[in-house]
């Protein structure tokens, strides 16, 4: 056989184990040192290849079709920068517990450091973003060269989904030629029966004496607590102990079976049930009441939510024993407060406390929700039910999504938004974000990527920065046929760092540098924008309007934006005044108030 033969028959082999193993999905995008990559990956009937014109939106729109669907997904790139644009979504993937595989071309060593086009040095090129990182050596297709690619396969895929879940960056020097002559031969190294040609089925611990030091804190608690932050994994439960309920449905059903406050971040999917709390965001800034709900015992699930006064009030817990469910080592505590890190699956162990005898004081729970019930109608009396603005939207599509629907949310504002004014409803939606390393980056590919999954609508809430920055991403659309509908933000610029002490520091006040080089507004027209990717456009000036808007995209078929306008100084007020009067509906009488410094 030719060298070229040898490789598409290592490289169909290497394919067909992926497939064996689980994988379903691939993304490619264009060159030509990786056309035996991509061919041998769209010649594989069970995977599905999404084709992308550039390396960066192809692995985010990958990222986001990982998050959906808690299987790997791979993504085929050629060589030299090509492969450097898949460091953005490597390092989300690695921050977010994603499992990517990406498939790296290479030109063989004897062309590295000679000058040859389009030649980088790519080994460890994601360097500590990659979990694993393999050069695949170039060989023939002797019956134990394609054992042994069988076995890499099968390695690549269960060490990206295995433990902590993350990227595995495999890259493959190619030689010319890189077409094969004819027809393929026929290879007989696989295992009979379609079964992988190792198996290594990933498990959660169940890990008994961590189990019953769960219980016994437990049982001790008075004044119980649950923070239940970002936990995204989709696809089948794991094999293994794991209750097949998610994350969010066991700390929702433990709170209420326990009597203990469940403070539910929108992406743990556990803001939901008679136990969890919607507004600690806004409850935890007033400091009276901060103190008066000190619990004796914090078990936390997931990702530290987003919300700052949380975090912060979290931190100011040091004597409190605070406990994380952490089967995956994440280490989410920045303030080194936590006491006991349990590897324990979150939903297992949940649902086992809930047939526990441990039970929350009387009025514990009930505390949490009155001054949740005074937040939210302090917060619905500011933004009101009828005006248009950038809480409204954030509570209306808590509100109107179905639950069979999926939120992506932006980094920045948007996520922000959706914590602080999210609602407790019993069917709540999905919601995803990329809050690995919270950037903008990539945001509307990895949406693309969440609707590739399916089924349900899905739909991205975005400001216009972060649409901007990937407005490339909108030609999945087109080129996929994919449905996304796009909740836009328009508000001329980065409405966030108007909430910081940036905007009204004197020296970036000076000559208006804020404006032009933080808030940074585009002035794009999003119209004209979204007629050139081929999607629809609504402009929204009411909140009547947005809701009608709303149910015509999730009646519809296709992409389209709704594009809701707005003004940063007007979106800064309307939230401080919303931050006072929740503030005033909870602080104690005068005469109550404790003494301020």
């Amino acid at each position: 056989m030719s060298s070229a033969t040898d490789t598409y028959v290592l490289l169909r082999a290497f394919v067909e184990e992926l497939a064996r193993c689980g994988m379903r999905a691939a993304c490619t995008s264009p060159g030509s040192r990786c056309a035996p990559l991509v061919l041998s990956l769209t010649h594989e009937p069970r995977l599905r290849c999404y084709s992308h014109v550039d390396e960066r939106s192809s692995g985010f729109f990958a990222l986001g079709l990982a998050k959906a669907s808690g299987l790997p997904v791979a993504v085929a790139c050629t060589s030299g920068t090509a492969a450097a644009e898949l460091l953005p979504a490597a390092i989300e993937a690695q921050q977010a517990r994603v499992p990517l595989l990406l498939l790296s071309a290479d030109r063989p060593p004897e062309l590295r450091e000679v000058g040859a086009g389009q030649t980088i040095d790519q080994l460890k090129l994601l360097g500590g973003a990659a979990k694993w990182f393999f050069e695949v050596g170039v060989h023939d297709a002797a019956p134990e060269r394609l054992r042994w690619m069988r076995a890499l396969a099968c390695r690549a895929y269960w060490t990206a989904l295995e433990g902590r879940p993350g990227v595995v960056h495999l890259n493959f020097p190619l030689r010319e030629p890189l077409t094969p002559d004819g027809e393929l031969p026929p290879d007989g190294s696989a295992r009979p029966e379609r079964a992988p040609y190792v198996r290594r089925e990933p498990s959660r611990l169940s890990a008994p004496g961590s189990m019953a030091r769960l219980y016994e804190l437990a049982r001790a608690a008075k004044r119980g607590l649950v923070v239940a932050g970002r936990d995204e994994r989709g696809g089948p439960p794991p094999i293994g102990p794991a209750d097949p309920r998610s994350v969010g449905e066991a700390a929702a059903a433990f709170g209420a079976a326990a009597g203990w406050p469940v403070l539910a971040d929108p992406l743990s999917g556990a803001r939901r049930g008679g136990a969890a709390i919607a507004h600690y965001d806004l409850m935890l800034r007033e400091p009276a009441l901060a103190r008066s709900l000190r619990p004796d015992l914090v078990v936390r699930v997931g990702d530290l939510p987003t919300s700052k006064p949380l975090r912060g009030w979290l931190a100011s817990l040091a004597d409190v024993r605070q406990v994380a469910l952490d089967p995956e080592a994440a280490w989410q505590d920045p303030a080194s407060v936590v006491s006991d890190s349990l590897a324990l699956d979150p939903a297992f162990a949940l649902s086992q406390l809930s047939t526990g005898e441990q039970r929350a004081e009387p009025d514990w729970l009930a505390s949490w929700r009155s001054a949740d019930a005074r937040a939210a109608s302090a917060i619905l009396a500011v933004i009101g039910p009828t005006r248009l603005s950038e809480p409204a939207v954030a509570a209306e599509l808590g509100v109107l999504l179905p639950d069979a629907a999926t939120l992506f949310v932006a980094s920045s504002m948007p996520v922000r938004d959706i914590e602080s004014f999210w609602p407790i409803r019993a069917d709540p939606p999905r919601v995803l974000c990329n809050r690995g390393a919270n950037g903008i980056d990539g945001t509307v590919s990895a949406a693309f990527g969440v609707a590739a999954h399916g089924p349900g609508p899905v739909l991205l809430l975005t400001g216009d920065v972060a649409l901007a920055h990937d407005i490339g991403g909108l030609l999945a659309a087109r080129r996929l046929e994919l449905a996304l509908t796009i909740v836009l933000l328009d508000n001329g610029g980065g409405a966030i760092f108007d909430f910081l002490p940036i905007a009204r520091a004197q020296l970036a006040r000076a000559g208006d540098r804020y404006t032009e080089h933080i808030a940074t507004p585009t002035g794009l027209d999003f119209a004209r924008a979204a007629a050139l990717y081929g999607l629809g456009h609504e402009r929204v000036s009411d909140l009547a309007g947005f809701r009608a808007a709303l149910e015509r995209a999730l009646a519809g078929h296709g992409s389209s934006i709704i594009e809701v306008p707005g003004d940063r100084a007007a979106n800064r007020e309307l939230h401080e005044r919303v931050w006072d009067a929740v503030s005033a509906a909870l602080s104690p009488p005068a005469a109550e108030a404790a003494p301020r410094a």
